[in-house]
């Protein structure tokens, strides 16, 4: 399996004060989504009857206090469309689920701002806690049973990096190469690259290779079903306001007319596209209420994960 190329991680991230972060707020704020009261969710796909998928990231909660900016901002952004169900909006991608949005009020002491949340496939959402637990992560929003969606809980891993789990009552999203506006990569950062790959290893069920390139920018590859699903990468700097952290990115045509787009839209760059970072063709912003979310220009004709849809 040829491994996907995308390692665009790196000393440059640790200049941006997106990645300034308490756990506790967060944990405040997000399991509000999973609490008493909160809409029924929809089930991840259209489809019924697919396969499960564990390992991969097969969906995306927007947790802000601004859903209706978000919706204006993404709508223009990538072509998202969005659908109200009783208070949780489903974005959809011509026609594929995407991703979730839940309004909540930030904390009182601003502790956490607007963020993305990315979940991965498990074939059993308690072994998932148990593995959680054990490793030394803490659990945010038990697992919860739900009719349509299935089962999904919330975690931190050990480093306090927030991330979700679910087995989709409807089974994953189909493995094919991600067309604009889709998702197409997940990144960690982490203080120590090596215990967080074994980390997920235990959780998601991974099979781990490391990044042994030249010059590489991510240190291991987190791969299942013959598909690499995400990479993680060594936070450099001693800065302890840089908290280890998810980053989900989307596949646009453009990445610098994305970004230019992004920022007439009232968001602003968090990285710029640089040359020395994937040829210039990845890029973070951060939407008008503070979340941070990627966006990679792939390239016609280059496969995903080293394997065709």
């Amino acid at each position: 399996m040829e491994l996907c190329p995308f390692n665009v991680c790196g000393r440059p991230w640790s200049r941006h004060a997106w990645l300034v972060l308490t756990t506790a707020g967060l944990l405040f704020w997000t399991s509000q989504s999973f609490a008493a009261g909160a809409p029924t969710l929809p089930p991840l796909t259209t489809a019924s009857g697919n396969p499960r998928l564990p390992g991969k990231f097969v969906w995306a909660d927007l947790v802000t206090d601004d859903v209706l900016a978000a919706q204006k901002f993404y709508t223009a952004l990538f072509g998202w469309k969005f659908f109200d169900y009783g208070g949780y909006l489903i974005g959809m991608n011509d026609d594929r689920p995407m991703c979730g949005m839940f309004q909540r009020p930030r904390p009182a002491d601003q502790s956490a701002k607007p963020r993305w949340l990315g979940f991965i496939s498990v074939a059993s959402v308690k072994r998932a806690k148990e593995a959680v637990t054990t490793a030394g992560g803490r659990v945010l929003a038990p697992p919860q049973k739900m009719p349509k969606r299935g089962e999904q809980a919330l975690f931190a891993d050990a480093e306090g990096a927030l991330f979700g789990v679910v087995k989709s009552n409807s089974g994953d999203p189909e493995d094919f190469l991600a067309e604009p506006g889709d998702w197409i990569w997940s990144q960690l950062l982490s203080r120590d690259a090596r215990k967080a790959a074994e980390f997920y290893r235990n959780v998601g069920g991974y099979t781990i290779q490391e990044n042994t390139k030249p010059g590489k920018l991510s240190d291991y590859v987190f791969t299942s079903e013959g598909y690499a699903r995400a990479t993680v990468s060594t936070i450099r700097t001693a800065d302890e306001k840089v908290r280890p952290t998810w980053l989900l990115f989307v596949r646009v045509r453009n990445v610098s007319e994305s970004v230019a787009k992004a920022k007439q839209l009232g968001g602003h760059g968090l990285i710029e596209p640089k040359p020395e970072l994937l040829e210039g063709k990845v890029a973070v912003v951060a939407d008008p209420a503070g979340a941070a979310i990627g966006l990679l220009e792939w390239p016609q004709g280059v496969e995903k994960g080293g394997r065709k849809p």
